[in-house]
């Protein structure tokens, strides 16, 4: 059986090689930007371990792994990894059974000591409020620590978003399922992506594309647009009688 494979904030492209010598495959592509990358076969699914400082996720039945850096910030080495796995090394699954695991799967990725993280311009809610909103707002991510039945199993958008931080490290666990394969009484197929970026390359996705050359000095003006955004929001809900995680704050950006 190979060996894990461990992914961090910020890994060395050469150490990693040198570490998986038989496992990475490297490639690198204009401009100038290296990617890093693992595919298991369908009957011998890898693991791969997420490790932040001394926190460890382990991650069973991944198809693939994906890595890249960017020549503009050299110095933070792989700015980003993608993970992609299944719910167990099935293709079919039982919509219960997949619901069950993927529960466990939050509260390990929770156990491991990562905290819910919610958009900086997104309203703060907890449990079955963050379940409703993002039944309208396909960008919202639900909370992890609300116990999904079934039934709200069965009801959630297409590749619904679970975010997490912990120290300078952000997550998010996206869930995707085969939309002809929905009947609750039949199997399901599911696949999840896990996203780990550093504090840095989480401020440049705020800012966006078009600043991230220069997203520090973007990044202010765009905080402060996104706290407006929040306070908007949720002096809605506040009117609608829906009740805001006021204990909920933003994690700093380094």
């Amino acid at each position: 059986m190979p060996e894990a494979i461990e992914i961090t904030p910020n890994q060395p492209g050469k150490a990693l090689l040198a570490r998986y010598p038989h496992q990475i495959k490297s490639l690198n592509r204009p401009p100038n930007v290296n990617f890093y990358s693992v595919d298991w076969p369908r009957n011998a699914l890898g693991t791969v371990q997420i490790k932040t400082g001394e926190h460890v996720i382990t991650i069973h039945d991944v198809l693939g792994i994906s890595g890249s850096d960017d020549p503009n910030f050299a110095s933070e080495e792989i700015v980003e990894w993608h993970l992609y796995a299944g719910l167990g090394s099935e293709e079919e699954i039982a919509h219960d059974v997949a619901r069950q695991r993927f529960l466990s799967l939050l509260q390990a990725i929770r156990n491991a000591g990562w905290q819910r993280y919610q958009g900086r311009g997104h309203p703060r809610l907890k449990g079955s409020a963050a379940l409703r909103y993002a039944l309208n707002s396909r960008v919202y991510a639900l909370d992890p620590d609300y116990p999904l039945s079934l039934q709200e199993w069965m009801s959630m958008p297409d590749d619904s978003l679970w975010r997490f931080h912990l120290e300078n490290a952000y997550l998010t666990l996206t869930l995707t399922r085969d939309a002809r394969r929905k009947d609750v009484s039949k199997k399901g197929a599911y696949f999840i992506k896990l996203s780990l970026v550093d504090a840095n390359e989480e401020a440049r996705r705020i800012v966006g594309p078009e600043r991230r050359a220069d997203w520090q000095a973007a990044l202010p003006e765009e905080l402060k647009l996104l706290k407006q955004d929040r306070e908007h929001t949720e002096q809605l809900l506040k009117q609608q009688g829906v009740a805001i995680d006021e204990s909920y704050q933003d994690p700093k950006l380094r």
